[in-house]
């Protein structure tokens, strides 16, 4: 089910921040799907050495039943419903994330857990889901807001008498946007923002719903400038609207808003003819891992012999093929507390000996077959080991020179600014992202320059030494500026030794300026990475020991230790 057919009581504005909602309800209803196929608690059937007893509720205590199936492996067929469920397990954390490669488990919050890398160098992942993941999705580029055309001031749903009686927006006074007619409950959007016919200077802050944030998205500084912007911000939600862009202004201008893409949890949610998502370009096939140990224990059962419970299985081909109504007969496996289901690969097994439908767990992570035996034989499930998302957040002011609190997020260059808070010339600034990502990836957001002394140019950049590229320019002294800006986040070692994860860096050439930097979305593999959007007592909570170990091993795998950043050429 997508989230554009979810009821109405899905729809709640915690989403926007990507926190896991109705957990509790996944968990329960996950249980109560499976308590009619498992039976209830003491009723096994069979214990460890015991034949598995089709149809009925069968424990194998704490033993490993293994089936080694070589090439074909275990075919589960029902034409009614799901062939396979995975039980929630109640105490898979932290038991799982030491788990082989090839584990697949479902943890209480209902998220597909999956041990990839090669073997003996295992990487705890989560397979992305429309719960919780994000995809980007172009659209046709639409004007959604020209204050100067009535028409096109449609989508406005608050705030429309504050406009003035050319169409201008007026100082303190916000307007909301609706894009429920091009989306369904989305994220964020990214386009274009234009001021023009501005009585004098001024800035523009768009963001989702709420309290206007202390940041700005374009800035001006004089009357009669045409100046636009790249725009990334969160969708908020107001009354029965689902999708709104929040816009306030500092001084009178009119405002052009244009929408490129748009950012959801899944495609459907894009209202048809808006758009579609682009194609990924496939993953070249991985290399086989080592060959993995042959397992000593004698086989237990052999081909038309049954499956006993505890012991290695050897019988070829197994299928459990069920046509019972509603998917009653579905194979339910359980573990309470550890991995629930776990993929090997063979000793010379390759991909293209899967067929469509089967399920392989490799070094990048689970695999799905589309039986083609030429070129890529299997699609890549994106996971938290092989992926990053965007998650937008609210615009949050990370870096701002002209005072000492908008310098307070400095490592490095707070020695390099003047009385008037300029930067000087061919400086490097250091800005850390402390409480809004661990271990991130890369930032979306906004830089402006102000207060120029003459033509120059500064580098926003995460990684590696200063590259021969800029993200914003400017030509003369006195100018104020503004542009969009997406980068790698890095790691930066100061001069005392002290490392810091999740920083960015600026570098400022042949002119002095002052420099705001403004942070609207992050690249992150989880979302529970964000830390901004997840409040703390809910990543502390009593009795969370499973999210805090998910977090940890989320941390762990997204860490990049020597990826430094360097104004060294």
């Amino acid at each position: 089910m997508t989230r554009a057919s979810q009821p109405d009581h899905d729809h709640d504005p915690d989403r926007r921040r990507l926190l896991r909602r109705a957990a509790t309800v996944a968990v329960t209803t996950a249980g109560a799907g499976v308590a009619a196929t498992v039976g209830l608690p003491g009723t096994a059937r069979a214990a460890p050495g015991d034949q598995l007893t089709m149809g009925t509720t069968n424990d194998a205590g704490a033993a490993t039943t293994t089936l080694s199936l070589g090439y074909a492996g275990l075919t589960l067929r029902n034409t009614a419903g799901a062939p396979l469920r995975l039980v929630p397990g109640e105490k898979v954390y932290p038991q799982v994330l030491d788990s082989p490669t090839g584990t697949v488990a479902v943890d209480p919050s209902g998220d597909l857990f999956v041990q990839a890398g090669p073997p003996g160098n295992g990487v705890n992942s989560w397979v992305w889901t429309s719960e919780w993941a994000t995809t980007s999705v172009p659209v046709r580029p639409t004007r959604v807001l020209d204050s100067r055309d009535p028409d096109l001031r449609r989508t406005i749903v608050s705030g429309a008498s504050t406009l003035d009686p050319t169409g201008r927006l007026t100082p303190g006074n916000p307007i909301v946007l609706s894009l429920d007619h091009l989306v369904h409950d989305g994220y964020a959007l990214k386009g274009n923002v234009t001021v023009v016919g501005m009585t004098g200077p001024g800035f523009l802050t768009a963001w989702g719903s709420g309290t206007r944030p202390t940041a700005s998205t374009v800035n001006w500084s004089a009357a009669g400038q045409i100046l636009s912007n790249f725009l990334f911000a969160e969708l908020g939600t107001l009354g029965g609207y689902r999708s709104v862009l929040t816009v306030q202004v500092s001084a009178p201008t009119h405002v052009i808003v244009d929408l490129t893409s748009l950012l959801v949890g899944h495609p459907s949610q894009v209202v048809a003819g808006s758009g579609g998502a682009a194609p990924a370009a496939p993953a070249a096939p991985p290399a086989d891992p080592a060959p993995r140990p042959a397992d000593p224990a004698p086989a237990a059962a052999a081909p038309g012999e049954p499956i006993v419970i505890g012991l290695p299985n050897s019988p070829g081909v197994t299928t459990v093929t069920s046509a019972a109504p509603d998917g009653a007969a579905t194979l339910a496996l359980r573990n309470a507390t550890g991995a629930t289901l776990e993929l090997t690969r063979g000793d010379s097994h390759q991909l293209s000996d899967i067929d469509v439908g089967a399920v392989a767990v490799d070094a990048g992570g689970l695999s799905v077959g589309n039986g083609s035996s030429v070129g890529y034989p299997a699609h890549t499930a994106f996971s938290t080991a092989n992926a990053t998302m965007l998650v937008p957040v609210p615009p949050t002011r990370i870096l701002d020179t002209r005072s000492a609190a908008g310098r307070a997020r400095l490592l490095e260059g707070a020695g390099r600014i003047d009385a008037r808070g300029r930067v000087l010339a061919e400086t490097l600034l250091i800005v850390h992202l402390r409480d809004i990502v661990e271990y991130g990836d890369g930032m979306l957001g906004n830089i402006t320059v102000a207060d120029t002394t003459q033509g120059g140019f500064a580098t926003v950049w995460g990684t590696g030494s200063l590259p021969t590229a800029s993200t914003i320019n400017w030509w003369a002294a006195g100018q104020l500026l503004s542009n969009g800006v997406i980068t790698q986040l890095g790691g930066y070692e100061t001069v005392g030794g002290d490392y810091h994860p999740d920083v960015v860096g600026i570098y400022l050439q042949k002119s002095a300026a002052a420099v705001i930097l403004d942070v609207t979305g992050l690249l992150v593999h989880h979302p529970e990475s964000a830390v901004i959007n997840t409040p703390t007592s809910v990543r502390t909570a009593a009795g969370s020991d499973g999210r805090r170990a998910r977090a940890r091993a989320i941390r762990q795998a997204a860490e990049r230790g020597g990826r430094a950043v360097r104004a060294d050429a």
